[in-house]
């Protein structure tokens, strides 16, 4: 493992023990009519209301988002380092740049429906995306929609890095490298000559 790869790991570590230690937490509140409403992210060990529930869905696509980007990192590193030539702009590295700054977008605005129109369907109602953190009242995230829009930056971005696929450095068979080292030979018997 590379040092980079290490830093990789670690960072991977640190943002996974934050996402544990500050889980989303959805209010269960018998008014409700027993749905949850995003209450916002709480410390995992501090008292909380008896109707105060994990929002495990969107808890495990955060973590997925923290995985898939190590992967993708963990991809650029070896890539990087089979890679003979170096290029200041390489359209590869720009695409998961982008595809990085969607699901950033897509985390931090999450579709929003009203808590009276939310139902079992499925796909929900849908009222507007919102700041996470600044999100109106009575407002719960559709997870099924926030599902899908990651999906759908995860598939733009695998399509983007098949369309920028770099070309392949060239593959030299054994009769060529023999025929090359004649040559250099043969090139170096010429100059002494």
């Amino acid at each position: 493992m590379t040092r980079t790869q290490k830093i990789l790991v670690l960072l991977t570590m640190v943002n996974l023990a934050i996402i544990f230690s500050f889980p989303p937490y959805d209010d269960n509140a018998i008014n409700h009519n027993g749905l949850g409403i995003f209450s916002g992210f709480l410390f995992a060990f501090s008292p909380k209301p008896a109707n105060f529930a994990i929002n495990s869905s969107f808890l495990y696509l955060e973590a997925a988002v923290v995985i898939i980007n190590l992967c993708i990192l963990w991809l650029l590193t070896v890539e990087n380092a089979r890679r003979i030539q170096h290029q200041r702009f390489n359209f590869r590295n720009a695409a998961i740049i982008l595809v990085v700054l969607n699901l950033l977008g897509v985390i931090l605005f999450p579709p929003f429906e009203y808590i009276s129109h939310m139902t079992k369907a499925v796909i929900p109602s849908f009222e507007g995306f919102y700041f996470i953190f600044m999100h109106p009242p009575y407002r719960a995230i559709v997870t099924p929609l926030l599902y899908l829009e990651v999906f759908v930056v995860l598939i733009n971005g695998c399509l983007m890095l098949l369309v920028f696929k770099g070309r392949k450095a060239e593959q030299y068979t054994a009769e060529d490298a023999l025929a090359y080292a004649a040559n250099m030979q043969a090139e170096k018997k010429r100059a002494q000559s």
